[in-house]
């Protein structure tokens, strides 16, 4: 660098208010794993978390991790699920870490005295080539841990264990954590390297120095419903995700030269939204289809028309694509919102939502037999489809021949939209009943682009010196999710990132 540079570089420096190494955006699994990734290779270590609590999405999850038992299938089974989005050494990369991954949960797991489960077939895309090598890891039970106080039920499952697991070894590091803390600005010198962190808490603003490395790991933008409005397809999206989600490691990337990849492309199905919760409800289904467990309801249009098979393969990843159908001739979404339609049998088939929720204050327990939401208004109630229809402004005899058009196949084959049979049900019993759905977010994929090395790569096409990403900002997956492939990506570019911002010089 030359003398005139370097004092310009000096000019432009601020007063530091902290100082440290590396510089962790986010404490979910993927800035948990690298800031333990980057104390291990030799840095110390600052993670900042916005929210009041560690976990994000993380600490709501099912915990389920996907995990490969040879590259080679891996590789051809990435590149298929990235249908040209991503470059050959990311998936070499991505397939390498997921055959690392039971070695890597073993050794981090002792720390906290748990065991891996045995691993579990995904059941899903099985006609996929190289599928058969993935699998979903998860952890047992955590000795003395009975949840997370400010979550009820969901702080007890697999999701929260596995948030337990990298709090605890994060903590005997001796890593620090500083909570309700967000980072507003990325620092950069005359070169356009990333130098340091603007965060801020409620006391004041101040600037921490990092000495070699920030990594971005602060989630999506689930809550940022300008970036939604830009990038994704169909309007209104709600989101199950926790509010803190709000793009904003989006907007620092950008603003220092980031490229955008994957922006268009979520993890969701279609559920439920309600004025008096802030988060939105998942329906009753879990990620992969059971083809032989009965699920009472049809999905229909504005006009009363069914549009799509209600259980995909993937049900709570795929569920929501049919629903962003534009007419250009209504200029409208007919199918946002849509109607589930069932009846008295299918009322009392089990709950239809799974609500998840981050804090206690804002959690709701949804009835057994779905009769409570019926008192609440949320699920409309009619005496006859055509009350129903009447209720729903449809026209009453287009629901009518919906519903006898799907009886009729409960009784041979659903060839409208290839629903497996052993998931069907009819819709004969009254009263008959209507709850309103939309698009649902469980996270967006999309966020600055990484190589490799999980590097950000800038508008450019090169990285943007001593700045990384890992985990959902940004995420692998560009055309097609696998399940459990988030959570195994937290761990996989939390790595990466955490030893390759260790390894860069202190400048």
């Amino acid at each position: 660098m030359s003398g005139s540079a370097n004092l310009q570089l000096a000019a432009n420096l601020p007063k530091w208010d902290k100082e440290t190494d590396v510089v962790v955006i986010g404490y979910g699994y993927a800035g948990g794993a690298s800031a333990i990734a980057a104390h291990d290779a030799g840095a110390n270590v600052l993670i900042l978390e916005k929210m009041q609590h560690p976990g994000g999405c993380s600490i709501l999850s099912y915990g389920g991790i996907a995990s490969a038992t040879n590259v080679e299938d891996a590789v051809k089974l990435l590149t298929r699920l990235s249908m040209g989005t991503v470059g050959p050494d990311v998936i070499q990369a991505f397939a390498q870490g997921l055959c690392e991954l039971p070695k890597y949960f073993e050794e981090i797991l002792r720390n906290s005295g748990v065991k891996l489960r045995d691993p579990t077939s995904l059941r899903i895309y099985e006609e996929l080539p190289g599928i058969n090598c993935i699998s979903a890891l998860s952890v047992g039970d955590v000795p003395g841990f009975a949840g997370f106080p400010w979550l009820s039920e969901v702080g007890k499952r697999a999701g929260a264990r596995l948030m337990k697991v990298v709090m605890d070894n994060v903590d005997s590091r001796k890593i620090e954590v500083m909570l309700e803390t967000p980072a507003r600005k990325l620092v950069t010198d005359c070169s356009g390297a990333v130098i340091g962190v603007i965060a801020e808490n409620t006391q004041r603003t101040f600037t921490i120095k990092a000495r070699r490395g920030v990594i971005l790991a602060c989630g999506g933008f689930e809550h940022n419903d300008w970036l939604k409005l830009q990038y994704l397809d169909a309007q209104p999206f709600y989101s199950v995700a926790p509010l803190g989600n709000t793009g904003d490691g989006i907007i620092m990337a950008q603003e220092v030269g980031a490229a955008l990849w994957h922006m268009w492309h979520v993890h969701g199905s279609y559920g439920f939204k309600f004025p008096e919760f802030p988060i939105a409800f998942r329906f009753s289904l879990y990620g992969s289809r059971q083809a032989d467990q009965r699920v009472a309801w049809i999905s229909v249009d504005r006009f009363g028309k069914r549009f799509m098979n209600e259980i995909p393969a993937a049900p709570q990843d795929m569920a929501h694509r049919p629903l962003h159908y534009y007419d250009a001739d209504i200029q409208d979404y007919p199918r946002i919102p849509c109607y589930l339609i069932f009846d008295e049998a299918g009322r009392m088939l089990g709950p239809i939502a799974q609500p998840i929720f981050s804090n206690k204050e804002d959690e709701y327990e949804w009835s057994v037999d779905n009769s409570a939401e019926v008192k609440r208004g949320w699920i409309l109630k009619a005496s006859t489809i055509r009350e129903l229809a009447t209720k729903l402004k449809m026209e009453p005899a287009v629901l009518e021949d919906t519903v006898a058009t799907w009886n009729m196949s409960c009784e041979k084959n659903d060839s409208q939209f290839h629903r497996p049979p052993g998931t069907m049900m009819p819709i004969k019993s009254s009263p008959f009943y209507a709850i309103t759905a939309w698009p649902i977010i469980s996270n967006t994929q999309g966020g600055p682009q990484h190589n490799e090395k999980q590097q950000v790569i800038g508008a450019d096409r090169n990285p943007i010196p001593r700045l990384y990403a890992a985990g959902e900002l940004g995420s692998f997956f560009g055309h097609l999710y696998i399940l459990c492939g988030n959570i195994g990506e937290c761990f996989i570019g939390g790595r990466i990132a955490g030893r390759n911002a260790a390894a860069e010089k202190n400048w």
